[in-house]
């Protein structure tokens, strides 16, 4: 008998030959018999809902207490394959990251040279804000507002690109 057959409320039973003589459906602990017409209805029903669930189950997220309950091992669920979607997703996402990594010395360009030297400093030398700013003698908060409304600047040339 198979898992789901187990948590089932209906079974054929049948005689040695393998012949179905009752249908019988379990209705508050009781077992009923059932007509061939009534008891097919019944586990289409239920094929149905199963089918529904499972459906469900393959598009919902996955709870902490469902896979405890399922007994699913968190290690099966990181070492996941990604979905072929997910793949073409990277995949778009690296070409654009490249076209964008092209055109990114020429928008650096249309920056002023203080813009410029700031960003090279953060971005391309690893500098912090803090240290940045005791270089050039400016408060840091200057250097974190002049920063943002530079990659505020980027950000708006690549939405456009």
């Amino acid at each position: 008998m198979k898992k789901w057959q187990k948590d089932r409320n209906y079974k054929r039973v049948k005689d040695k030959d393998g012949n179905v003589v009752a249908n019988i459906i379990t209705v508050s602990g009781q077992d009923v018999e059932v007509s061939e017409k009534v008891f097919a209805a019944y586990s289409q029903m239920d094929r149905q809902e199963r089918y529904a669930e499972e459906l469900l189950m393959a598009e919902r997220e996955i709870s902490w207490e469902y896979t405890r309950e399922e007994g699913i091992h968190i290690e099966t669920l990181e070492n996941a394959e990604p979905s072929a979607e997910e793949i073409c997703i990277e995949h778009e996402n690296v070409k654009m990251r490249a076209e964008q990594a092209k055109h990114l010395p020429i928008v650096l360009t249309r920056l002023s040279n203080d813009e410029q030297r700031l960003i090279d400093a953060l971005f391309f030398h690893g500098l912090g804000v803090r240290e940045y700013a005791r270089e050039i003698g400016v408060p840091p908060m200057k250097i974190v507002r002049d920063r943002d409304r530079i990659l505020a600047k980027l950000k708006k040339y690549f939405s456009n690109f």
